[in-house]
Order: C-alpha cells, then structure tokens, then sequence
C-alpha cells in the first residue's frame, strides 16, 4: 500500500498488516581522490557507468563498513594502493539521486598501482593536467574542484579518522 508520510508529503510503501514502512533509501558510494608527489591518481574505468573516462577509486558501502574503510578497501582494489586518509573532501548529493558520495582526499607512499577489475588503467595527474572532459561522473569533477581549491587555499581538511565506537 502507499500512503502519504506523516512528517513529509513523500509517498513510501507500509505494510497495511504491520504499519511497517520500506524506505527507498539512496546508496552510499565511498571514495578517494589519493595524492602522490603532488599528482591526484585517477583510475579509468572498465565498466558502466562511465566505461572508459576517469574517476577516483570507489565503490559503494558494504553492509557494516565504515565510511573510512570502504574507501580505502575500494581505493585497494581498483588501483592496488594501501593509502592513509588526510582528510574529508566532500560529500555529494543532488534533488533525486539515487546515491551520496563521500570523498576523502588520501595519501599514498609509491607508485607502483595496478589497475583492478573495474579499472583499464590507472594514472597520475597533476593539477594541470587533470582530463576534465573525460570525467565519468559529476562527483568527479566537482571533487576534484574541491581538491584544487582546498589546495589553492590551503585549506586544512576536517579529518576523516575518528571512527565510532562498535555496537554492543
């Protein structure tokens, strides 16, 4: 059955037996732009969305992850970089979404990546160079916005790496 929320005019599926109500909630998508000798690396992607333009290593959030470990896990398997979180870039969202996007800027110590299953290729960009056209995803390009004007500006990110304390 659909009805009406009580708090909002958003319609949301209850159960007319139990008045259990299903909310259609959005995704959390993790990510990291990790930077190297002053290069941003980005990854090229091997599958849609995006096939073939450039992104920051992420994925979605899995069920009991921290925000902080999903990005460096996906940050793992897409460029094969152990990184260290500096700090929270930004968080993306926009009217109708089916997704919000965390970024976190991170620091990697080499440069010897390997591209992972969802990536082509993984590459290092300075500043200058960074392939504006070939950005997959808005959250991309305006991350990667942020990620120039907190340095620009040398801005001193809010950090990324006081997790909570478990569930008892």
């Amino acid at each position: 059955m659909l009805r009406p929320s009580r708090s909002s005019a958003a319609v949301r599926r209850t159960c007319p037996a139990c008045q259990v109500t299903v909310y259609d909630a959005p995704s959390l998508v993790v990510a990291t732009l990790p930077v190297i000798a002053q290069r941003v690396i980005l990854i090229r992607r091997a599958i849609d969305p995006g096939r073939g333009k450039w992104a920051y290593p992420g994925g979605y959030l899995e069920a009991g992850e921290t925000l902080e470990a999903g990005a460096i896990r996906e940050t793992r398997e897409e460029t094969g970089l152990e990184v260290r979180l500096d700090g929270l870039l930004g968080v993306y969202s926009r009217p109708g979404g089916r997704s919000i996007t965390i970024v976190f800027q991170a620091a990697a110590d080499r440069d010897d990546w390997t591209p992972g299953a969802e990536a082509t290729q993984v590459g290092a960009f300075a500043p200058d160079q960074i392939p504006w056209h070939e950005l997959a995803f808005w959250t991309a390009t305006y991350a990667l916005e942020d990620w120039l004007h907190a340095r620009e500006e040398q801005l001193i990110l809010p950090r990324a790496w006081r997790v909570g304390p478990a569930r008892s």
